[in-house]
C-alpha cells in the first residue's frame, strides 16, 4: 500500500500547530516539517530531516476526543511523541564518530543490533526530552510550562485507554468504532448515560451544522474530500479514536468533568482468564503463575494463598504500585487491581472503554499484559524489546521524582524498581512465548 503525505500546516488542528512550533523553536528545529501520514502504518518516526507522524496523532491533539481528563494532560501525550522525534534529531544519535561502530559494538546478535539499538536510543531520548534537556532556552515560562507538559506525556502515554480507532485490525478499532458512530444520533453511550456530540462544527459564517465539514462535498457537506483537513475528519465518536484516562486514575480521582466520582463502567476492568492468587511476603508480590504452586517464581520462597477470581468484568476498588502504594501519583505503572476483596496481577485484565464496555488498548497492557496463546517469534522479540525500554523508562522517571520509589532516592529507587517488576517482566515473558527466534 502507498501511503499519502499532508501538510501538518493543514492537517493539525490550529491549537497543536501552535504548540508543535513551540516546542521546534525551544528544541532548535524550526524548519523540520511535520508530514501527517493518511495511514498509521509507520506511527511515527524522522528521517532527520522530516518529521512524519501518522493520522492518530492528529486526533490525539484534539481535545474534543478527550473524557475525563484534566485539562494539563490532554495532548501531553502527542507532544511528547513529537519531542521524542526532535529528540532523535537533537538529543541521540547526536555527536558520535560512527554510528554503525555504536551499533555493531552491541553485545547481541548482529540480526538483533538494529533493534536495541532504537531501544536504547528510544531510552535515552525519552529520559532526555522529558526534562527539556534538549531546550535551547532553559529558562522562560514557556520552557518551564512545555517540561511539565512533556514530563506528563512521557510517564501518561503509556496508560491512556484508547477506543474507536479507524482503520481494521489490528491497528484499528471497528468495533468501538462502529458502535461509538451511533452516539451522535442517539445522545447517549452504551449504558444510556449522556454524551456530547463531540464532532467538528464549522464557523456559523459558513451555514453549515455540526457533523459537516469545511469544506466537505458540495452536495453533502458531511462527506469529507481529498480537501478537508484530517483534523475535521478525525474529530469525535465514530470519527476519530477517543481517548480516557486509565482504571487506576479513575479509582482514585473525581471526573474533572463533572466533579463528582467516575461511574463504574470508568472503573470496570476484564479479568482474562481464572486466577488462582499466591502471595510472597519477602517480594511483596501477587502471583497467579507459578511453575510451582505455593512457591515464589523470584525467591522461591513459600507463597500463601489469597483467593480464586473467575474470569469476567469487575469493578476495580482498590489499585497498588508495585511498591505498595494503594494512592499513586497520576499514572503509573499497577501492580495490582482489589476486585471481590482480593489482589489480583493488574497485567492479567484488558481495560474497558467507558463509553462502549468493550475492551480498549493501553500501550502498558500491549506489551506487558497477558496473552492466552504464544505469539510469533518475532512479536515475541518485539514485545520483550519494549518491555525493557519501559522497564528502564520507568526506573529513570522514579529516580528522578523527588518522592523517589521504595522509600529511595536515586540510582536506588531504579534498582528497587527494577527488581520489583522481575516476577511480571518474568511472567510477561514466559506466558508470550519466550523472547523470540
Amino acid at each position: 500500500m502507498v501511503e499519502s503525505f499532508r501538510d501538518g500546516n493543514v492537517h493539525l488542528h490550529p491549537d497543536a500547530q501552535e504548540l508543535f512550533q513551540q516546542l521546534r523553536d525551544v528544541t532548535g528545529t524550526s524548519n523540520v516539517p511535520i508530514i501527517v501520514a493518511r495511514s498509521d502504518q509507520h506511527g511515527a518516526a524522522t528521517d532527520m530531516k522530516k518529521i512524519n507522524l501518522g493520522q492518530n496523532y492528529v486526533s490525539w491533539t484534539l481535545e474534543q476526543n478527550y473524557h475525563g481528563f484534566p485539562s494539563d494532560l490532554i495532548a501531553a501525550g502527542v507532544a511528547f511523541t513529537l519531542a521524542h522525534e526532535i529528540g532523535h534529531i537533537t538529543v541521540h544519535p547526536g555527536r558520535v564518530t560512527n554510528w554503525w561502530d555504536e551499533v555493531d559494538a552491541l553485545p547481541v546478535d548482529a540480526h538483533e543490533q538494529g533493534d536495541w539499538s532504537n531501544v536504547i536510543s528510544d531510552i535515552m531520548v525519552n529520559y532526555n526530552v522529558s526534562r527539556g534537556n534538549n531546550f535551547i532556552d532553559q529558562t522562560s515560562e514557556l520552557s518551564v510550562a512545555l517540561r511539565e507538559t512533556l514530563e506528563y506525556g512521557h510517564y501518561s502515554k503509556s496508560f491512556f485507554r484508547i477506543a474507536g480507532t479507524p482503520g481494521v485490525e489490528p491497528f484499528g478499532d471497528p468495533v468501538n468504532r462502529t458502535i461509538m458512530s451511533r452516539f451522535a444520533q442517539t445522545g447517549v453511550n452504551s449504558f444510556g448515560q449522556p454524551v456530547e456530540d463531540n464532532r467538528y462544527t464549522p464557523p456559523e459564517s459558513t451555514g453549515l451544522v455540526q457533523g459537516d465539514f469545511n469544506p466537505g462535498e458540495p452536495d453533502n457537506p458531511n462527506v469529507a474530500t481529498k480537501d478537508t483537513p484530517l483534523f475535521q475528519q478525525l474529530m469525535g465518536y465514530g470519527r476519530g479514536p477517543q481517548v480516557y484516562p486509565p482504571v487506576m486514575y479513575c479509582v482514585l480521582n473525581n471526573n474533572p468533568d463533572t466533579g463528582e466520582p467516575f461511574p463504574e463502567n470508568w472503573r470496570t476492568a476484564r479479568l482474562k482468564k481464572n486466577v488462582s492468587i499466591h502471595y510472597c511476603e519477602e517480594c511483596n508480590s501477587y502471583q497467579d503463575y507459578q511453575t510451582q504452586r505455593g512457591t515464589c517464581e523470584v525467591c522461591k520462597k513459600n507463597t500463601t494463598p489469597q483467593g480464586t477470581v473467575s474470569a469476567g468484568d469487575y469493578v476495580v476498588t482498590e489499585v497498588m504500585t508495585f511498591d505498595g502504594r494503594t494512592d499513586p501519583e497520576y499514572f503509573e505503572p499497577i501492580m495490582t487491581y482489589k476486585v471481590n476483596g482480593i489482589r489480583v496481577p493488574a497485567r492479567l485484565f484488558d481495560e474497558l472503554c467507558p463509553d462502549t464496555g468493550k475492551p480498549c488498548s493501553m500501550n502498558w497492557n500491549y506489551h506487558y499484559g497477558y496473552y492466552p496463546q504464544d505469539l510469533p517469534a518475532a512479536s515475541q522479540r518485539r514485545k520483550f524489546q519494549c518491555r525493557f525500554l519501559l522497564l528502564m523508562e520507568w526506573a529513570a522517571i522514579y529516580s528522578n521524582r523527588p518522592s523517589g520509589y521504595g522509600g529511595k532516592k536515586g540510582k536506588n529507587a531504579a534498582y528497587q524498581f527494577m527488581q520489583d517488576m522481575a516476577y511480571t517482566l518474568h511472567t510477561a515473558t514466559v506466558e508470550g512465548g519466550g523472547v523470540g527466534a
